[in-house]
């Protein structure tokens, strides 16, 4: 008895439709499908303040004739609009100008499956328990302290993500994974108020901590109570993970080849060049097992891998896609992105991290002995990319002896990012992930504080 072939989902039809209405029309092309469904809830006073369901499904379409790019994209997926999505991309690329490294990739090796990306039990959770999640959440921070007052937005989230990439050189890459996520500010008053967040991101719901979100967001909060403004100061820091991932993601586009051909990249033409601290390492992982942008392939169909960026502080590469790749005259590294079908794939990177250590961090404060560990940079995200250029306010804890002294606040910090990295004598062994971008504590042979 001849086994029926499996049925074809709403994805796999449009692809088909529109790889029929492209032969021998372009020269050659690429089909990106995606389709999302999910769920936002956000708690406050005990009650539902708010509760979204979302779904979008669309394709986004790329064509390539005589050099000439064309692009375009619909979420309206019926016949006639497929084949007026075909028509207008390859009319489009007839305006385009030239560009001769134009090329969509070839199929690579195919790549071994990642676990821990989906969560195939989450489809048997109620919405009373996911709505429960954000109420959790909220409980857990208001349950903390007495001095916990309120708290803000506290969030649950989760999304499950297909797609699929399919071009005319006989590339076909499918991905799909489900995200979770939990975030709150807690509020805590005592004659002052103090402000403490905390998130946590899994691709497995089991992978979530509701009560530690709360909890970790007031303890934070807490913590900065009776915050001094200290005098200026010259002294060893230890930077706390949180905020050495944003450190790293402002660091992060200087890795992109794009950056670096056009002089927007603190790294260019340092290849093999010292930058930083032996103590740093810096590595993207694409491939990492319950990485939040793991995928066996990138946006366009490249099989993904693990790229050495900072090598004990040389800079070791930088990360390509097929068109950098070509212009560059190497290979691309998998690094290719995409945030929605509306867009076109662009250069970016997978699970960017800093390599952590082996001292935990009690060890790093012991070793530091007095100084300051900085919880919070005000303003980071007004740091230079270019230049690495910062000047930001701060806030932390006094450590003395080696331990917690006092809380700190109104401090100024500048500088120059490559420099600060290269004061690291050390990394903690507490390296944390905030969604795709992980780091360590880090402890800074020297750093200058403005205070009062």
């Amino acid at each position: 008895m001849k086994k029926d072939a499996p049925e074809k989902n709403s994805g796999d039809r449009v692809i088909e439709a529109l790889a029929a209405h492209l032969r021998g029309r372009a020269g050659s092309y690429e089909i990106f499908f995606s389709s999302d469904a999910g769920l936002g809830v956000e708690a406050k006073d005990g009650c539902v303040d708010a509760l979204k369901v979302r779904s979008g499904r669309g394709v986004g379409l790329r064509t390539i004739t005589g050099n000439r790019l064309g692009f375009g994209f619909s979420s309206v997926l019926t016949g006639p609009a497929l084949r007026e999505l075909a028509d207008k991309t390859v009319a489009g690329s007839i305006e385009a100008s030239e560009d001769g490294f134009l090329a969509f990739p070839a199929p690579g090796a195919v790549p071994a499956p990642i676990e821990g990306l989906l969560d195939d039990k989450a489809t048997g959770v109620s919405e009373e328990d996911k709505i429960a999640s954000a109420l959790a959440i909220e409980a857990a921070a208001m349950a903390y302290d007495p001095r916990i007052k309120r708290v803000r937005k506290a969030s649950y989230g989760e999304t499950l993500s297909s797609r699929r990439v399919v071009n005319s050189n006989g590339v076909d890459s499918r991905h799909s994974a489900t995200y979770f996520s939990g975030s709150v500010t807690a509020v805590a008053e005592d004659g002052e108020s103090q402000m403490g967040w905390e998130m946590a991101a899994s691709h497995l719901r089991s992978g979530m901590d509701f009560a530690a979100i709360g909890a970790g967001a007031a303890k934070n909060a807490v913590r900065m109570l009776g915050a001094r403004k200290p005098a200026s100061m010259k002294c060893p820091a230890i930077i706390e993970n949180v905020v050495v991932t944003e450190l790293l993601e402002t660091l992060a586009g200087s890795f992109l080849a794009d950056n670096v051909s056009k002089g927007k990249s603190m790294l260019a033409g340092k290849l093999g060049v010292k930058v930083a601290s032996g103590a740093v390492s810096i590595v993207d992982n694409g491939v990492m097992p319950g990485g939040w942008a793991s995928s066996a392939c990138d946006g366009e169909g490249v099989p993904k891998g693990v790229n050495v960026l900072l090598d004990k502080g040389v800079c070791a590469g930088y990360l390509y896609d097929t068109y950098w790749a070509a212009r560059a005259g190497t290979a691309s590294t998998g690094s290719s992105v995409r945030s929605s079908f509306k867009g076109m794939a662009a250069l970016g990177f997978s699970n960017l991290f800093m390599k952590a250590g082996e001292k935990d961090l009690s060890a790093l404060l012991q070793e530091m002995g007095t100084g300051l560990y900085i919880t919070e940079l005000l303003g980071a995200h007004t740091m230079n990319p270019v230049n690495g250029d910062f000047s930001v306010g701060a806030a932390g804890i006094r450590v003395e002896g080696g331990a917690f002294a006092y809380p700190v606040r109104g401090m100024a910090v500048s500088g120059n990012l490559l420099e600060l990295f290269s004061k690291v004598a050390a990394c903690a062994s507490d390296l944390r992930f905030l969604g795709s971008v992980g780091a360590p504590s880090i402890l800074i042979e020297e750093m200058e504080a403005s205070g009062s």
